[in-house]
């Protein structure tokens, strides 16, 4: 299929297929990469009729599918147009023969013209059937851990924050492997939500570029430049930046270009996309102002693939100019690179790592290992490496011994990389996890998370390790400030809201903490241990019934079952409860035994709780570090026993140590 040009009017909507995107009347839309092919065929052949078939192949080449696709890519075109299949003004079916486009195709729209002139002209229609076709309808598009407290911190708590290219930190197996969201989120009462007005400072959020390559083979190349971006934006200039879990909240999701700048709270968007042609990279990018929906810049650039990792500085500095502010001068002035290789492969690395998938998960680390082979000198490899040993856990099932093996082997990782480069706080923030997790080394903990914010004081996942820390000392107030401080630099990210429920219930603010777990399940609604920890706080209420629910819509089988097991216990149906204890002491007692000492302490069985707790401390399960938090455990605060498993945490006088 011959590509359209960079951008044509079709009716009332400008379509710009390099960003599969549409835009009206301050309007901008995303469609669907195969869906704009379809489009894109049907403006190519404008006012003829385009079978079936003929749309299968073009758009969905080297893909074996079926007609259905097309169905449903018409479908999908005519409800983002606003178009009626009976009364069509853009897209005809002729029956038996295929689709015909019937809207006025004619040359874009400036947007300046837009701005100036208040409404679009009138396309010139290109043939006769256009030239009936009447206005279009509006598009109707819509607007788009478990820690119960902290149960199972387990050794994906160790697996902090870190992803070196600016990920948030996945520090407690509760927090990781969500899926996205399926929808716009909306606020929730209770939490405070960041100013609707924008602050002093412009505003900008880096979306994620897309892979519009044929073998849609650049994704990791896509996201990563995405993710430099987002990182050379916040760090050398005055803008405010959202960070990537927010920026990229929106990724494969249907939603207009005001939703996510009012999600993101955000005066202009950055988008792009890269194309692969041989061993050249196209990389187009747009500045676009997000109340009006206006172009402030757009540019194309054309690069051998090794060269093409010089643009971020490029596209940052242009990105600065627009918007009237500046680079500070160690980020104006050319950056010293790794190899183009190291680089490329440094990106691949990281998309493996952030896939959290078994079979990602090996590939992540033997990326690493090769990469660190070809540049044993590069710190943010071995940061990285570090980071994919941390995430295992959150992935695995590992034993005990598995889980020191690696946690030792990502503390050295992590010292190496502070060898070469003593401020990178990636490598700072995972080795203040191995402290308070595995050595329960608080005072060092606490000086590795100092260094690791005062190479970044915003850095969202250094944040959410200081309110770990803070958390399991007992100071709730100053976790709070770090938790509302990463929910401002990363709005869309639910981990904040996790941490702050779980204070919350320990404080008894239980309005509070019902609220912010409920705003985590409205940012990641499939989380693993989102419900679970919505028990905690409907327990916590006294709605039983509820808290059975929520139980039953748990994903995670030993989350599920501990929940079950508190509710029915709630309930009063004692052999259910005995039952649900039963299957979690035989499948998980021994790997998890601070949540049976929490479902002991709930029982009200006082000498098996600390037992469990005992076994907890003797195996090194790292959740029995966060006893301070959790609220099943307040009960045993008057026994002597208690006293005793703090002075052995290392925790009765911590406090003063952060």
């Amino acid at each position: 299929m011959s590509s359209l040009p960079e951008a044509v009017q079709l009716g009332e909507w400008r379509v710009e297929q390099e960003l599969d995107l549409i835009r009206r009347n301050g309007q901008a839309i995303k469609v669907e990469p195969r869906a704009m092919r379809v489009l894109a065929c049907l403006i190519a052949r404008a006012g003829h009729v385009v079978s079936v078939e003929e749309l299968l192949e073009q758009a969905w080449p080297d893909v074996v599918v079926g007609p259905d696709s097309v169905y449903q890519a018409i479908g999908l075109l005519r409800r983002t147009l606003g178009d009626d299949r009976h009364h069509p003004v853009y897209i005809e079916h002729v029956p038996r023969k295929g689709y015909r486009l019937v809207a006025a195709v004619g040359a874009p729209v400036s947007p300046l013209a837009v701005a100036v002139n208040g409404t679009p002209p009138p396309a010139a229609p290109t043939n006769a059937a256009a030239t009936d076709a009447s206005a279009t309808h509006p598009a109707t598009v819509p607007a788009e851990q478990r820690s119960a407290p902290l149960r199972r911190v387990t050794w994906a708590a160790l697996g902090i924050a870190i992803a070196t290219l600016g990920a948030a930190c996945l520090l407690v197996r509760d927090y990781v492997r969500q899926p996205p969201a399926a929808s716009t989120p909306a606020a929730t009462a209770g939490i405070r939500a960041p100013a609707a007005t924008s602050p002093a400072p412009p505003s900008i959020a880096v979306l994620p570029f897309l892979d519009l390559s044929e073998k849609q083979d650049l994704g990791y190349f896509a996201d990563g430049l995405s993710e430099e971006l987002i990182d050379l934006l916040a760090r050398g200039s005055q803008l405010r930046v959202p960070a990537r879990t927010s920026s990229f909240y929106f990724k494969g999701k249907t939603a207009t270009l005001a939703d996510m700048a009012r999600a993101l709270n955000v005066d202009n968007l950055l988008e792009g996309s890269v194309r692969r042609s041989g061993t050249r990279v196209r990389v187009t990018t747009q500045l676009i102002r997000a109340d009006s929906g206006y172009h402030l810049w757009s540019q194309t650039y054309d690069r051998e693939l090794k060269e093409a990792f010089t643009l971020e500085d490029e596209i940052a500095l242009a990105v600065t100019r627009a918007l009237q502010v500046k680079l500070r001068a160690e980020q104006a002035a050319p950056r010293v690179r790794a190899s183009a290789e190291a680089r490329t492969m440094l990106l691949q690395c990281h998309f493996f790592t952030r896939r959290n998938t078994p079979a990602d998960a090996d590939k992540a680390l033997a990326c690493f290992r090769e990469l660190l082979a070809l540049a044993p000198d590069d710190a943010s490899a071995w940061a990285g490496y570090a980071d994919a040993l941390m995430r295992l856990p959150a992935i695995r099932e590992l034993s005990v011994a598995e889980l020191h093996k690696g946690a030792a082997a990502a503390r050295r990782a992590a010292e190496h990389a502070l060898t070469l480069d003593p401020g990178l706080a990636a490598a700072h923030a995972i080795l203040s996890s191995v402290d308070r997790l595995l050595d329960r080394n608080w005072s060092a903990a606490g000086a590795e998370i100092k260094a690791a914010l005062a190479s970044d004081p915003d850095d969202p996942a250094a944040l959410l390790s200081a309110a770990n820390l803070a958390r399991d000392l007992g100071q709730f107030d100053r976790a709070i400030e770090f938790c509302e401080h990463a929910r401002v630099r990363d709005p869309l990210n639910f981990q904040p809201y996790a941490r702050l429920a779980v204070i919350y219930l320990y404080q008894g603010k239980l309005p509070e903490a019902e609220a912010a777990v409920r705003r985590r399940i409205d940012l990641a609604p499939e989380g693993i241990g989102a419900h679970a920890q919505l028990v905690d706080v409907l327990l916590a209420r006294g709605q039983r019934e509820a808290a059975l629910q929520a139980a039953e819509q748990e994903p995670d089988e030993e989350m599920r079952l501990v929940g079950l097991a508190l509710a029915y216990q709630a309930l009063g149906q004692q052999p259910r409860a005995d039952a649900a204890l039963a299957d979690v002491r035989r499948k998980w007692g021994n790997r998890y035994p601070t949540e049976m000492a929490e479902i002991y302490a709930y029982r009200g069985e006082t000498a098996r709780a600390f037992s469990a707790l005992e076994l907890a401390f003797a195996s090194g399960d790292p959740a029995v570090n966060t006893i301070r938090a959790d609220s099943y455990f307040k009960p045993l605060v008057s026994d002597r026993r208690y006293d005793v498993l703090l002075h052995r945490l290392n925790l009765a006088q911590s406090a003063a140590l952060f």
